[in-house]
């Protein structure tokens, strides 16, 4: 992949230390809006706006450019993250999934999903960076949480990602479209709400004599969660 802000500007014009965010987000939303066969590079020099031989030396073909996009869909947490904060690190990522499904850029997670069986091969690695990079840190906090008795021992990871996950898509799944856009706007009201909500389930799952202790047996493949 080429991110060529290391490239050399043309004489006597100074780089524009802002043209490579602005072309990425144009990518992507020009991907969410039109898809792999829409997705061209004149395209996305036009919603940015940058000149067409700046996007096409930074990024020569348009497999190039969105591959680069996509990894700014699959940000992991910042390093101001502290990850001995369970709560706070599953509210970051409540925050994040919402953003998938509601925010600016909610056409194109599903879109990926999608295409990545019908075009270039490298979407389906690019699916699966954005699934580690997103909730990889996460499992490592879950697991940690585990350990020193702040969570049921034995607590699976995937158990906690994927009640989060789920309670996300069913909240915009039950939400008419019309009102969707309050989730964007209350997004860290419901990400706290979500986040407290599963984690008094899994306390109380613990405290039940009906549920079996055993762990849950691993997955096999690569799970919505990024487990091998």
């Amino acid at each position: 992949m080429r991110t060529e802000a290391n490239g050399p500007a043309g004489r006597g014009r100074p780089a524009d230390p802002g043209i490579e965010r602005r072309v990425l987000a144009a990518a992507l939303t020009v991907y969410g809006e039109v898809g792999w066969a829409g997705f061209t590079l004149d395209r996305v020099a036009r919603r940015a706006p940058v000149g067409k031989a700046a996007l096409y030396r930074r990024w020569p073909t348009k497999e190039d450019l969105l591959l680069a996009a996509l990894e700014h869909l699959a940000e992991p947490p910042g390093d101001e993250a502290d990850p001995t904060d369970l709560r706070g690190c599953l509210i970051g990522m409540t925050e994040q999934v919402i953003d998938m499904f509601v925010g600016p850029k909610a056409l194109v997670l599903p879109r990926v999903l999608i295409e990545a069986s019908q075009y270039p091969p490298r979407f389906d690695d690019m699916v699966q960076n954005i699934v580690r990079a997103r909730f990889g840190t996460v499992r490592t906090v879950i697991q940690a949480a585990a350990d020193r008795g702040e969570l049921p021992a034995r607590t699976p990871p995937d158990l906690i990602i994927d009640a989060i996950m789920g309670r996300v898509i069913s909240l915009i799944v039950l939400t008419p479209g019309a009102r969707r856009a309050t989730i964007n706007a209350e997004r860290d009201r419901y990400a706290a709400s979500i986040t407290d909500f599963v984690l008094r389930a899994i306390a109380g799952l613990a405290r039940d004599p009906r549920v079996s202790r055993e762990p849950l047996a691993p997955r096999s493949g690569c799970s919505v969660a990024g487990t091998p």
